[in-house]
Parts: structure tokens; C-alpha cells; sequence
């Protein structure tokens, strides 16, 4: 799975910023846990991006022409200007994360396809 292309399953191109690919290695025991991780953190990030459309987007609040263009500028940069625009960055990010969970849901059930749902197999047995 890649984390800079959204681990395998998205279909927007990362912004030339996001770095270069990595790969994550889990093992099969850990994908439950793994898939919590991200989808917590996709959980937590929700919110925050549908506050930032309302709530980040800058008004001309001394109603003057320098204001006005300063929350013009704000606004472009942050919503507006393409892969490069902070909106779309956090946007793509959240993607990334979404793909990250889908793709550790295609894994898991891969292995219990041909695993089954063998105990042992998925570490919920503890020897002590």
C-alpha cells in the first residue's frame, strides 16, 4: 500500500509536496488495529474540514478596499488556487486516509478469505 497515493485507492494525484512514496508494511495480525488507527484519525479530521469551509473563509472585516483584498488573497490561497490551495491539501490528506482504510479493509479480507477466520491466525489467541 501507498501512503502518497492514497494506498492504492485514490484516483487524485498527489500535489508535487506530498513527498515521495512510501510504503506500509503491516502485518496480517495488526490490520485490525492498523484500520482503527486511520479511520480515528479520518473520524477526528471530518469535522475539522467542514468547520474550516465556513468558519476559516475571511470576510473584509474592517469593510475597507485593503481588507477586501486581503480576504480575497486569504480565501484564494486557501480555497481557491488548485492542488497548492491549504483546503486542498488537507482535502487530498483526508483522501489518503480514506484510502489507507479501504485498502486495510481489502487486506483483512483477503486474509480471511483465505485464512478463514482461523483464532490463531489473527493473534486473538495469547499463549501465557
Amino acid at each position: 500500500m501507498f501512503i502518497a497515493d492514497g494506498g492504492g485507492g485514490s484516483t487524485s494525484t498527489p500535489p508535487e509536496y506530498s513527498g515521495t512514496q512510501q510504503k506500509l508494511h503491516v502485518d496480517p495480525t495488526a490490520i485490525p488495529e492498523a484500520r482503527k488507527v486511520f479511520t480515528d484519525a479520518l473520524n477526528r479530521l471530518e469535522p475539522e474540514i467542514n468547520n474550516a469551509v465556513t468558519a476559516v473563509r475571511a470576510r473584509a472585516w474592517a469593510g475597507d478596499p485593503v481588507s477586501k483584498e486581503t480576504a480575497q488573497a486569504f480565501n484564494r490561497d486557501t480555497f481557491e488556487t488548485g492542488e497548492t490551495a491549504a483546503l486542498n491539501a488537507i482535502l487530498a490528506y483526508r483522501d489518503q486516509l480514506q484510502g489507507c482504510v479501504d485498502q486495510l479493509t481489502a487486506i483483512e479480507a483477503d486474509y480471511r478469505r483465505v485464512e478463514g477466520d482461523n483464532v490463531a491466525s489473527w493473534g486473538r489467541i495469547h499463549n501465557h
